[in-house]
């Protein structure tokens, strides 16, 4: 996080965790394929984590590869302040939310847009924006936005891609353990009976990994059985299982900040390593690898959910460097899906909805047995729960905050009481119900939340900012 003041030009105040690289031009925490002594982590086209690197005057922020992480950019009156943590930057730019606007979430919803998605957020004062798959170079009291070097060629053929990711990740897996770092970075994956977190600890496990994460069963009316375990074994990484839950969940304020939602409050239940470490996962690939989703996007960043992006701000507090693997190469989306479609990947295509020949072929090689993975589209992400805070201790302070909002605290109560009801009828008839008249733009547009659940994204943000006042002690 970087704070630069109009009445003190010739500085650059910065803070950063104890596990954050520094130097007396750089500041990361991120992993990409290359020397980690060159720091050129800000022209790579595969940098997960975040950075900040001096050249010559310019100031270079450096953000993820992916829309799973974001920076932010407060400015006002001269001074401007950049961070990967909205509570850290609303603390250190002295700004808050607006209190009555209930728009936040929606907005942060807006990546699954691409690159249209909504960049400017109110505040009490100032201008707050959010860039995602973006550089932002400060040069004299200016902030300009700069797009991602492309380097990655286009993938002609299946062993061009296939190359490429098992290439990327023996590079990313020396970077993290580079000898110039002084804290080396674990690799680790999650792991699921799916398509996409199979490939994404295949290539963790080529970056050095001994362990995959699990949650053993999926999300469902029945629980399903989900666990990678199995896999793991064939893969020859050892394999940590956990149970989701409501009463396994941790640390919920954090997946409230960062967008609102329960949906990936699922990591919460991980046991993290105690340094720094890179977790790949396979986020993004029902857009990337899947066939039935159609054509490519003209937007590369063009997502189906935003799932990935509730762990951004909780991964700084674990010293976790999240790396999706569909999002290696995104830019050449269009190729990946025409080698999907080609005549050579037809004996990994098993048609249906559920179909995702590029993995399959990759996991398969591999010598993982068919019936072992991608047999059934399942989640372990959480959905259709009422909005609404889990932590008894934090149900009175979240009714605080809507006392300056909401009229009607009976109604959340009554809700909050009968949560049970309200999270079965969600997920069972609403749902299915709105699908069914899909076709009707009365029933397709209705609301899915109740208005006060919206505040929750302002309500967190604003809790977490005075547990993240910072030290008076900064490098300058």
């Amino acid at each position: 996080m970087a704070k630069f003041e109009s009445g003190r030009s010739d500085f650059l105040t910065v803070w950063c965790g104890e596990l954050v690289e520094s130097g007396s031009d750089f500041l990361v925490e991120g992993v990409w394929p290359g020397s980690f002594e060159d720091r050129d982590y800000d022209t790579s086209e595969l940098f997960f984590g975040s950075g900040l690197r001096m050249v010559g005057d310019v100031a270079r922020f450096v953000s993820s590869c992916s829309t799973v992480d974001r920076l932010w950019c407060h400015s006002y009156d001269g001074d401007i302040t950049i961070s990967n943590s909205l509570p850290c930057l609303l603390s250190t730019a002295k700004v808050d939310l607006v209190r009555d606007d209930n728009s936040y979430a929606k907005a942060v919803e807006t990546v699954v847009k691409g690159r249209d998605y909504q960049k400017t957020f109110a505040v009490s004062r100032g201008q707050l924006t959010v860039h995602y798959f973006q550089n932002l170079e400060l040069c004299e009291g200016t902030v300009t936005v700069v797009e991602k070097e492309k380097r990655i060629a286009p993938f002609l053929t299946f062993d061009d891609y296939s190359e490429f990711l098992f290439g990327s990740a023996q590079m990313i897996g020396a970077n993290a353990r580079d000898p110039a770092r002084s804290w080396p970075v674990s690799v680790l994956s999650t792991i699921s009976r799916g398509y996409d977190s199979p490939v994404a600890s295949l290539l963790a496990k080529r970056a050095g990994a001994a362990k995959a994460l699990t949650i053993t069963s999926a999300r469902s009316i029945i629980p399903r059985e989900d666990s990678g375990a199995k896999i793991a074994a064939q893969i020859g990484l050892f394999c940590e299982e956990y149970s989701s839950g409501r009463k396994n969940f941790r640390d919920e304020l954090w997946y409230w900040a960062a967008n609102g939602s329960l949906q990936d409050m699922n990591f919460s239940v991980f046991d993290y390593p105690p340094g720094p470490s890179v977790m790949f996962t396979g986020f993004n690939g029902d857009m990337v690898w899947s066939r039935s989703g159609g054509a490519a996007p003209k937007d590369y960043l063009k997502r189906k959910d935003s799932t990935g992006l509730g762990f951004c701000e909780h991964r700084l507090v674990k010293g976790v460097i999240h790396c999706p693997v569909p999002f290696w190469g995104i830019r050449h989306i269009a190729d990946i899906k025409r080698i999907s479609e080609a005549d050579e990947m037809k004996p990994w295509s098993l048609g249906g909805d559920y179909d995702r020949p590029v993995p399959r072929r990759i996991a398969e090689d591999a010598g993982i047995p068919r019936a072992l993975f991608g047999q059934k589209k399942s989640a372990t992400t959480v959905d259709e729960l009422l909005l609404m805070p889990i932590g008894h201790d934090l149900v009175g302070e979240y009714q605080n905050f809507l006392s300056l909002h909401h009229d009607n605290l009976y109604t959340v109560r009554l809700l909050y009481t009968l949560r049970g009801l309200v999270d079965f009828w969600r997920s069972v008839f609403r749902q299915r119900f709105l699908d069914f008249f899909a076709h009707n733009a009365k029933f397709r547009n209705r609301p899915r939340t109740f208005q006060w659940e919206n505040y929750l994204f302002p309500w967190a943000n604003q809790s977490l900012k005075p547990s993240y006042m910072l030290d008076k002690d900064a490098n300058e």
